[in-house]
């Protein structure tokens, strides 16, 4: 076989190493931009949120339409999708799931317009975080005759805010000049440029970022065994309990990250869609040579159970587990997501510094990546200096 051959065969896998190793670091957070609402069949859960207007909502060819009917014609009122409902599109559905995570994107885009002659001003709003805080997403926006997109930024919010939106609407202002009006509401989006990584939990300070204890409670020494944080604190920047000697293992769940001083049902869903890579940094000390993790993710309205398992030294050092997502569906409606711990001989105490999702490989990886590429520049090499 000649060399050139050689070379041919490997400077292909060559050149795909350096591709990944061109890659960009992760940064910041984003979700995947997406359709939220089409507007398929009927009112898909919007409803008159509220106002002194009245009207009624119907579906038209794909369209919500809002046919004004107030005594006083012109009389404005605020519209929006249900408290619990997501999006109208699988695999979410009518009533489903909690709150929409918007975490990282730019803004919302509505495709609405009315019949009227004139522009009538238009307040585009968000209700967030589980108390369902009013929060308007800009200042008020004069919307013209037929059917328009009109982009409203995200910036204004919060992290929690962006990350557990109840419910987004329009709040349409009195237009006595235009009388009763019809709007036609065709399509709702989210917008912006995903990015490569979120941080679910760091624990900076005294941040719970939402950690609870899901199931195998009792395992959690000094914990009450509910679902809940008894048990556990945080300090030096990480989560820590003690996980006690013989039982199940505690499964502990950090939900999306919003709840700082505790976790509740509140603290989902979240929208882990855009990321391909889990990486949990964790410790454990004890007698135990190692401990079996189990990282889950509960997925879709049925909480589908869905897992991959490693092995953690028990060195007391920090450790990086790498979990791949590619098998586990659904991730855009992530009810819970944490790790479960196999069951050990002796105590151990757990410490967790950081969950980090990603979508491309981690430092660590790209190492691995690096030494692979130096093993096969020196193959080429030694195959150069036989010929």
């Amino acid at each position: 076989m000649s060399l050139g051959l050689h070379l041919r065969r490997w400077c292909v896998p060559a050149l795909a190493l350096i591709t990944l190793l061109s890659l960009p670091p992760s940064i910041a957070s984003a979700q995947t931009p997406s359709t939220l609402y089409t507007f398929t069949a009927g009112t898909q859960d919007w409803f008159k949120n509220f106002g002194g207007g009245t009207a009624t909502l119907s579906n038209s060819a794909g369209s919500l339409l809002i046919t004004e009917t107030s005594a006083v014609a012109g009389t404005g009122a605020a519209f929006s999708d249900g408290f619990n409902t997501i999006r109208d599109n699988a695999p979410f559905s009518i009533g489903c799931c909690g709150g929409l995570d918007v975490t990282g994107l730019s803004s919302l885009e509505f495709d609405l317009g009315h019949n009227g002659v004139n522009p009538v001003n238009v307040q585009f709003f968000t209700q967030a975080t589980p108390g369902a805080n009013f929060f308007a997403l800009g200042p008020d926006i004069a919307i013209t005759p037929g059917v328009h997109t009109y982009s409203l930024p995200l910036t204004g919010l919060t992290p929690a805010q962006q990350t557990y939106m109840r419910t987004i609407g329009m709040n349409i202002r009195d237009h006595a000049g235009e009388g009763n009006l019809t709007w036609t509401l065709s399509e709702v989006r989210s917008a912006g440029t995903p990015l490569t990584s979120r941080t679910i939990a760091d624990h900076s300070g005294s941040n719970f970022d939402g950690a609870i204890c899901n199931f195998d409670c009792a395992s959690i020494v000094g914990g009450n065994g509910g679902q809940n944080n008894s048990g556990m604190s945080v300090s030096g920047g990480a989560l820590h309990w003690t996980d006690g000697a013989g039982g199940a293992g505690a499964a502990v769940t950090w939900g999306n990250g919003t709840q700082e001083g505790g976790g509740s049902f509140n603290a989902r869903p979240v929208d882990l869609s855009n990321y391909d890579h889990v990486t949990i940094r964790m410790a454990a000390t004890g007698t135990d040579p190692s401990v079996g993790v189990q990282f889950y993710m509960q997925t879709g309205s049925g909480f589908s159970y869905q897992s991959l398992n490693d092995t953690l030294l028990v060195d007391g050092a920090f450790h990086d587990i790498v979990f791949p997502l590619a098998a586990i569906t659904n991730r855009e409606m992530t009810q819970t997501n944490g790790i479960n711990l196999f069951s050990h001989a002796g105590d151990l105490q757990i410490s967790v510094d950081s969950v980090i999702y990603s979508s491309v490989p981690e430092p660590a990886s790209l190492s691995l990546v690096g030494l692979a590429l130096l093993t096969l520049v020196g193959r080429v090499g030694r195959a150069s200096r036989r010929r």
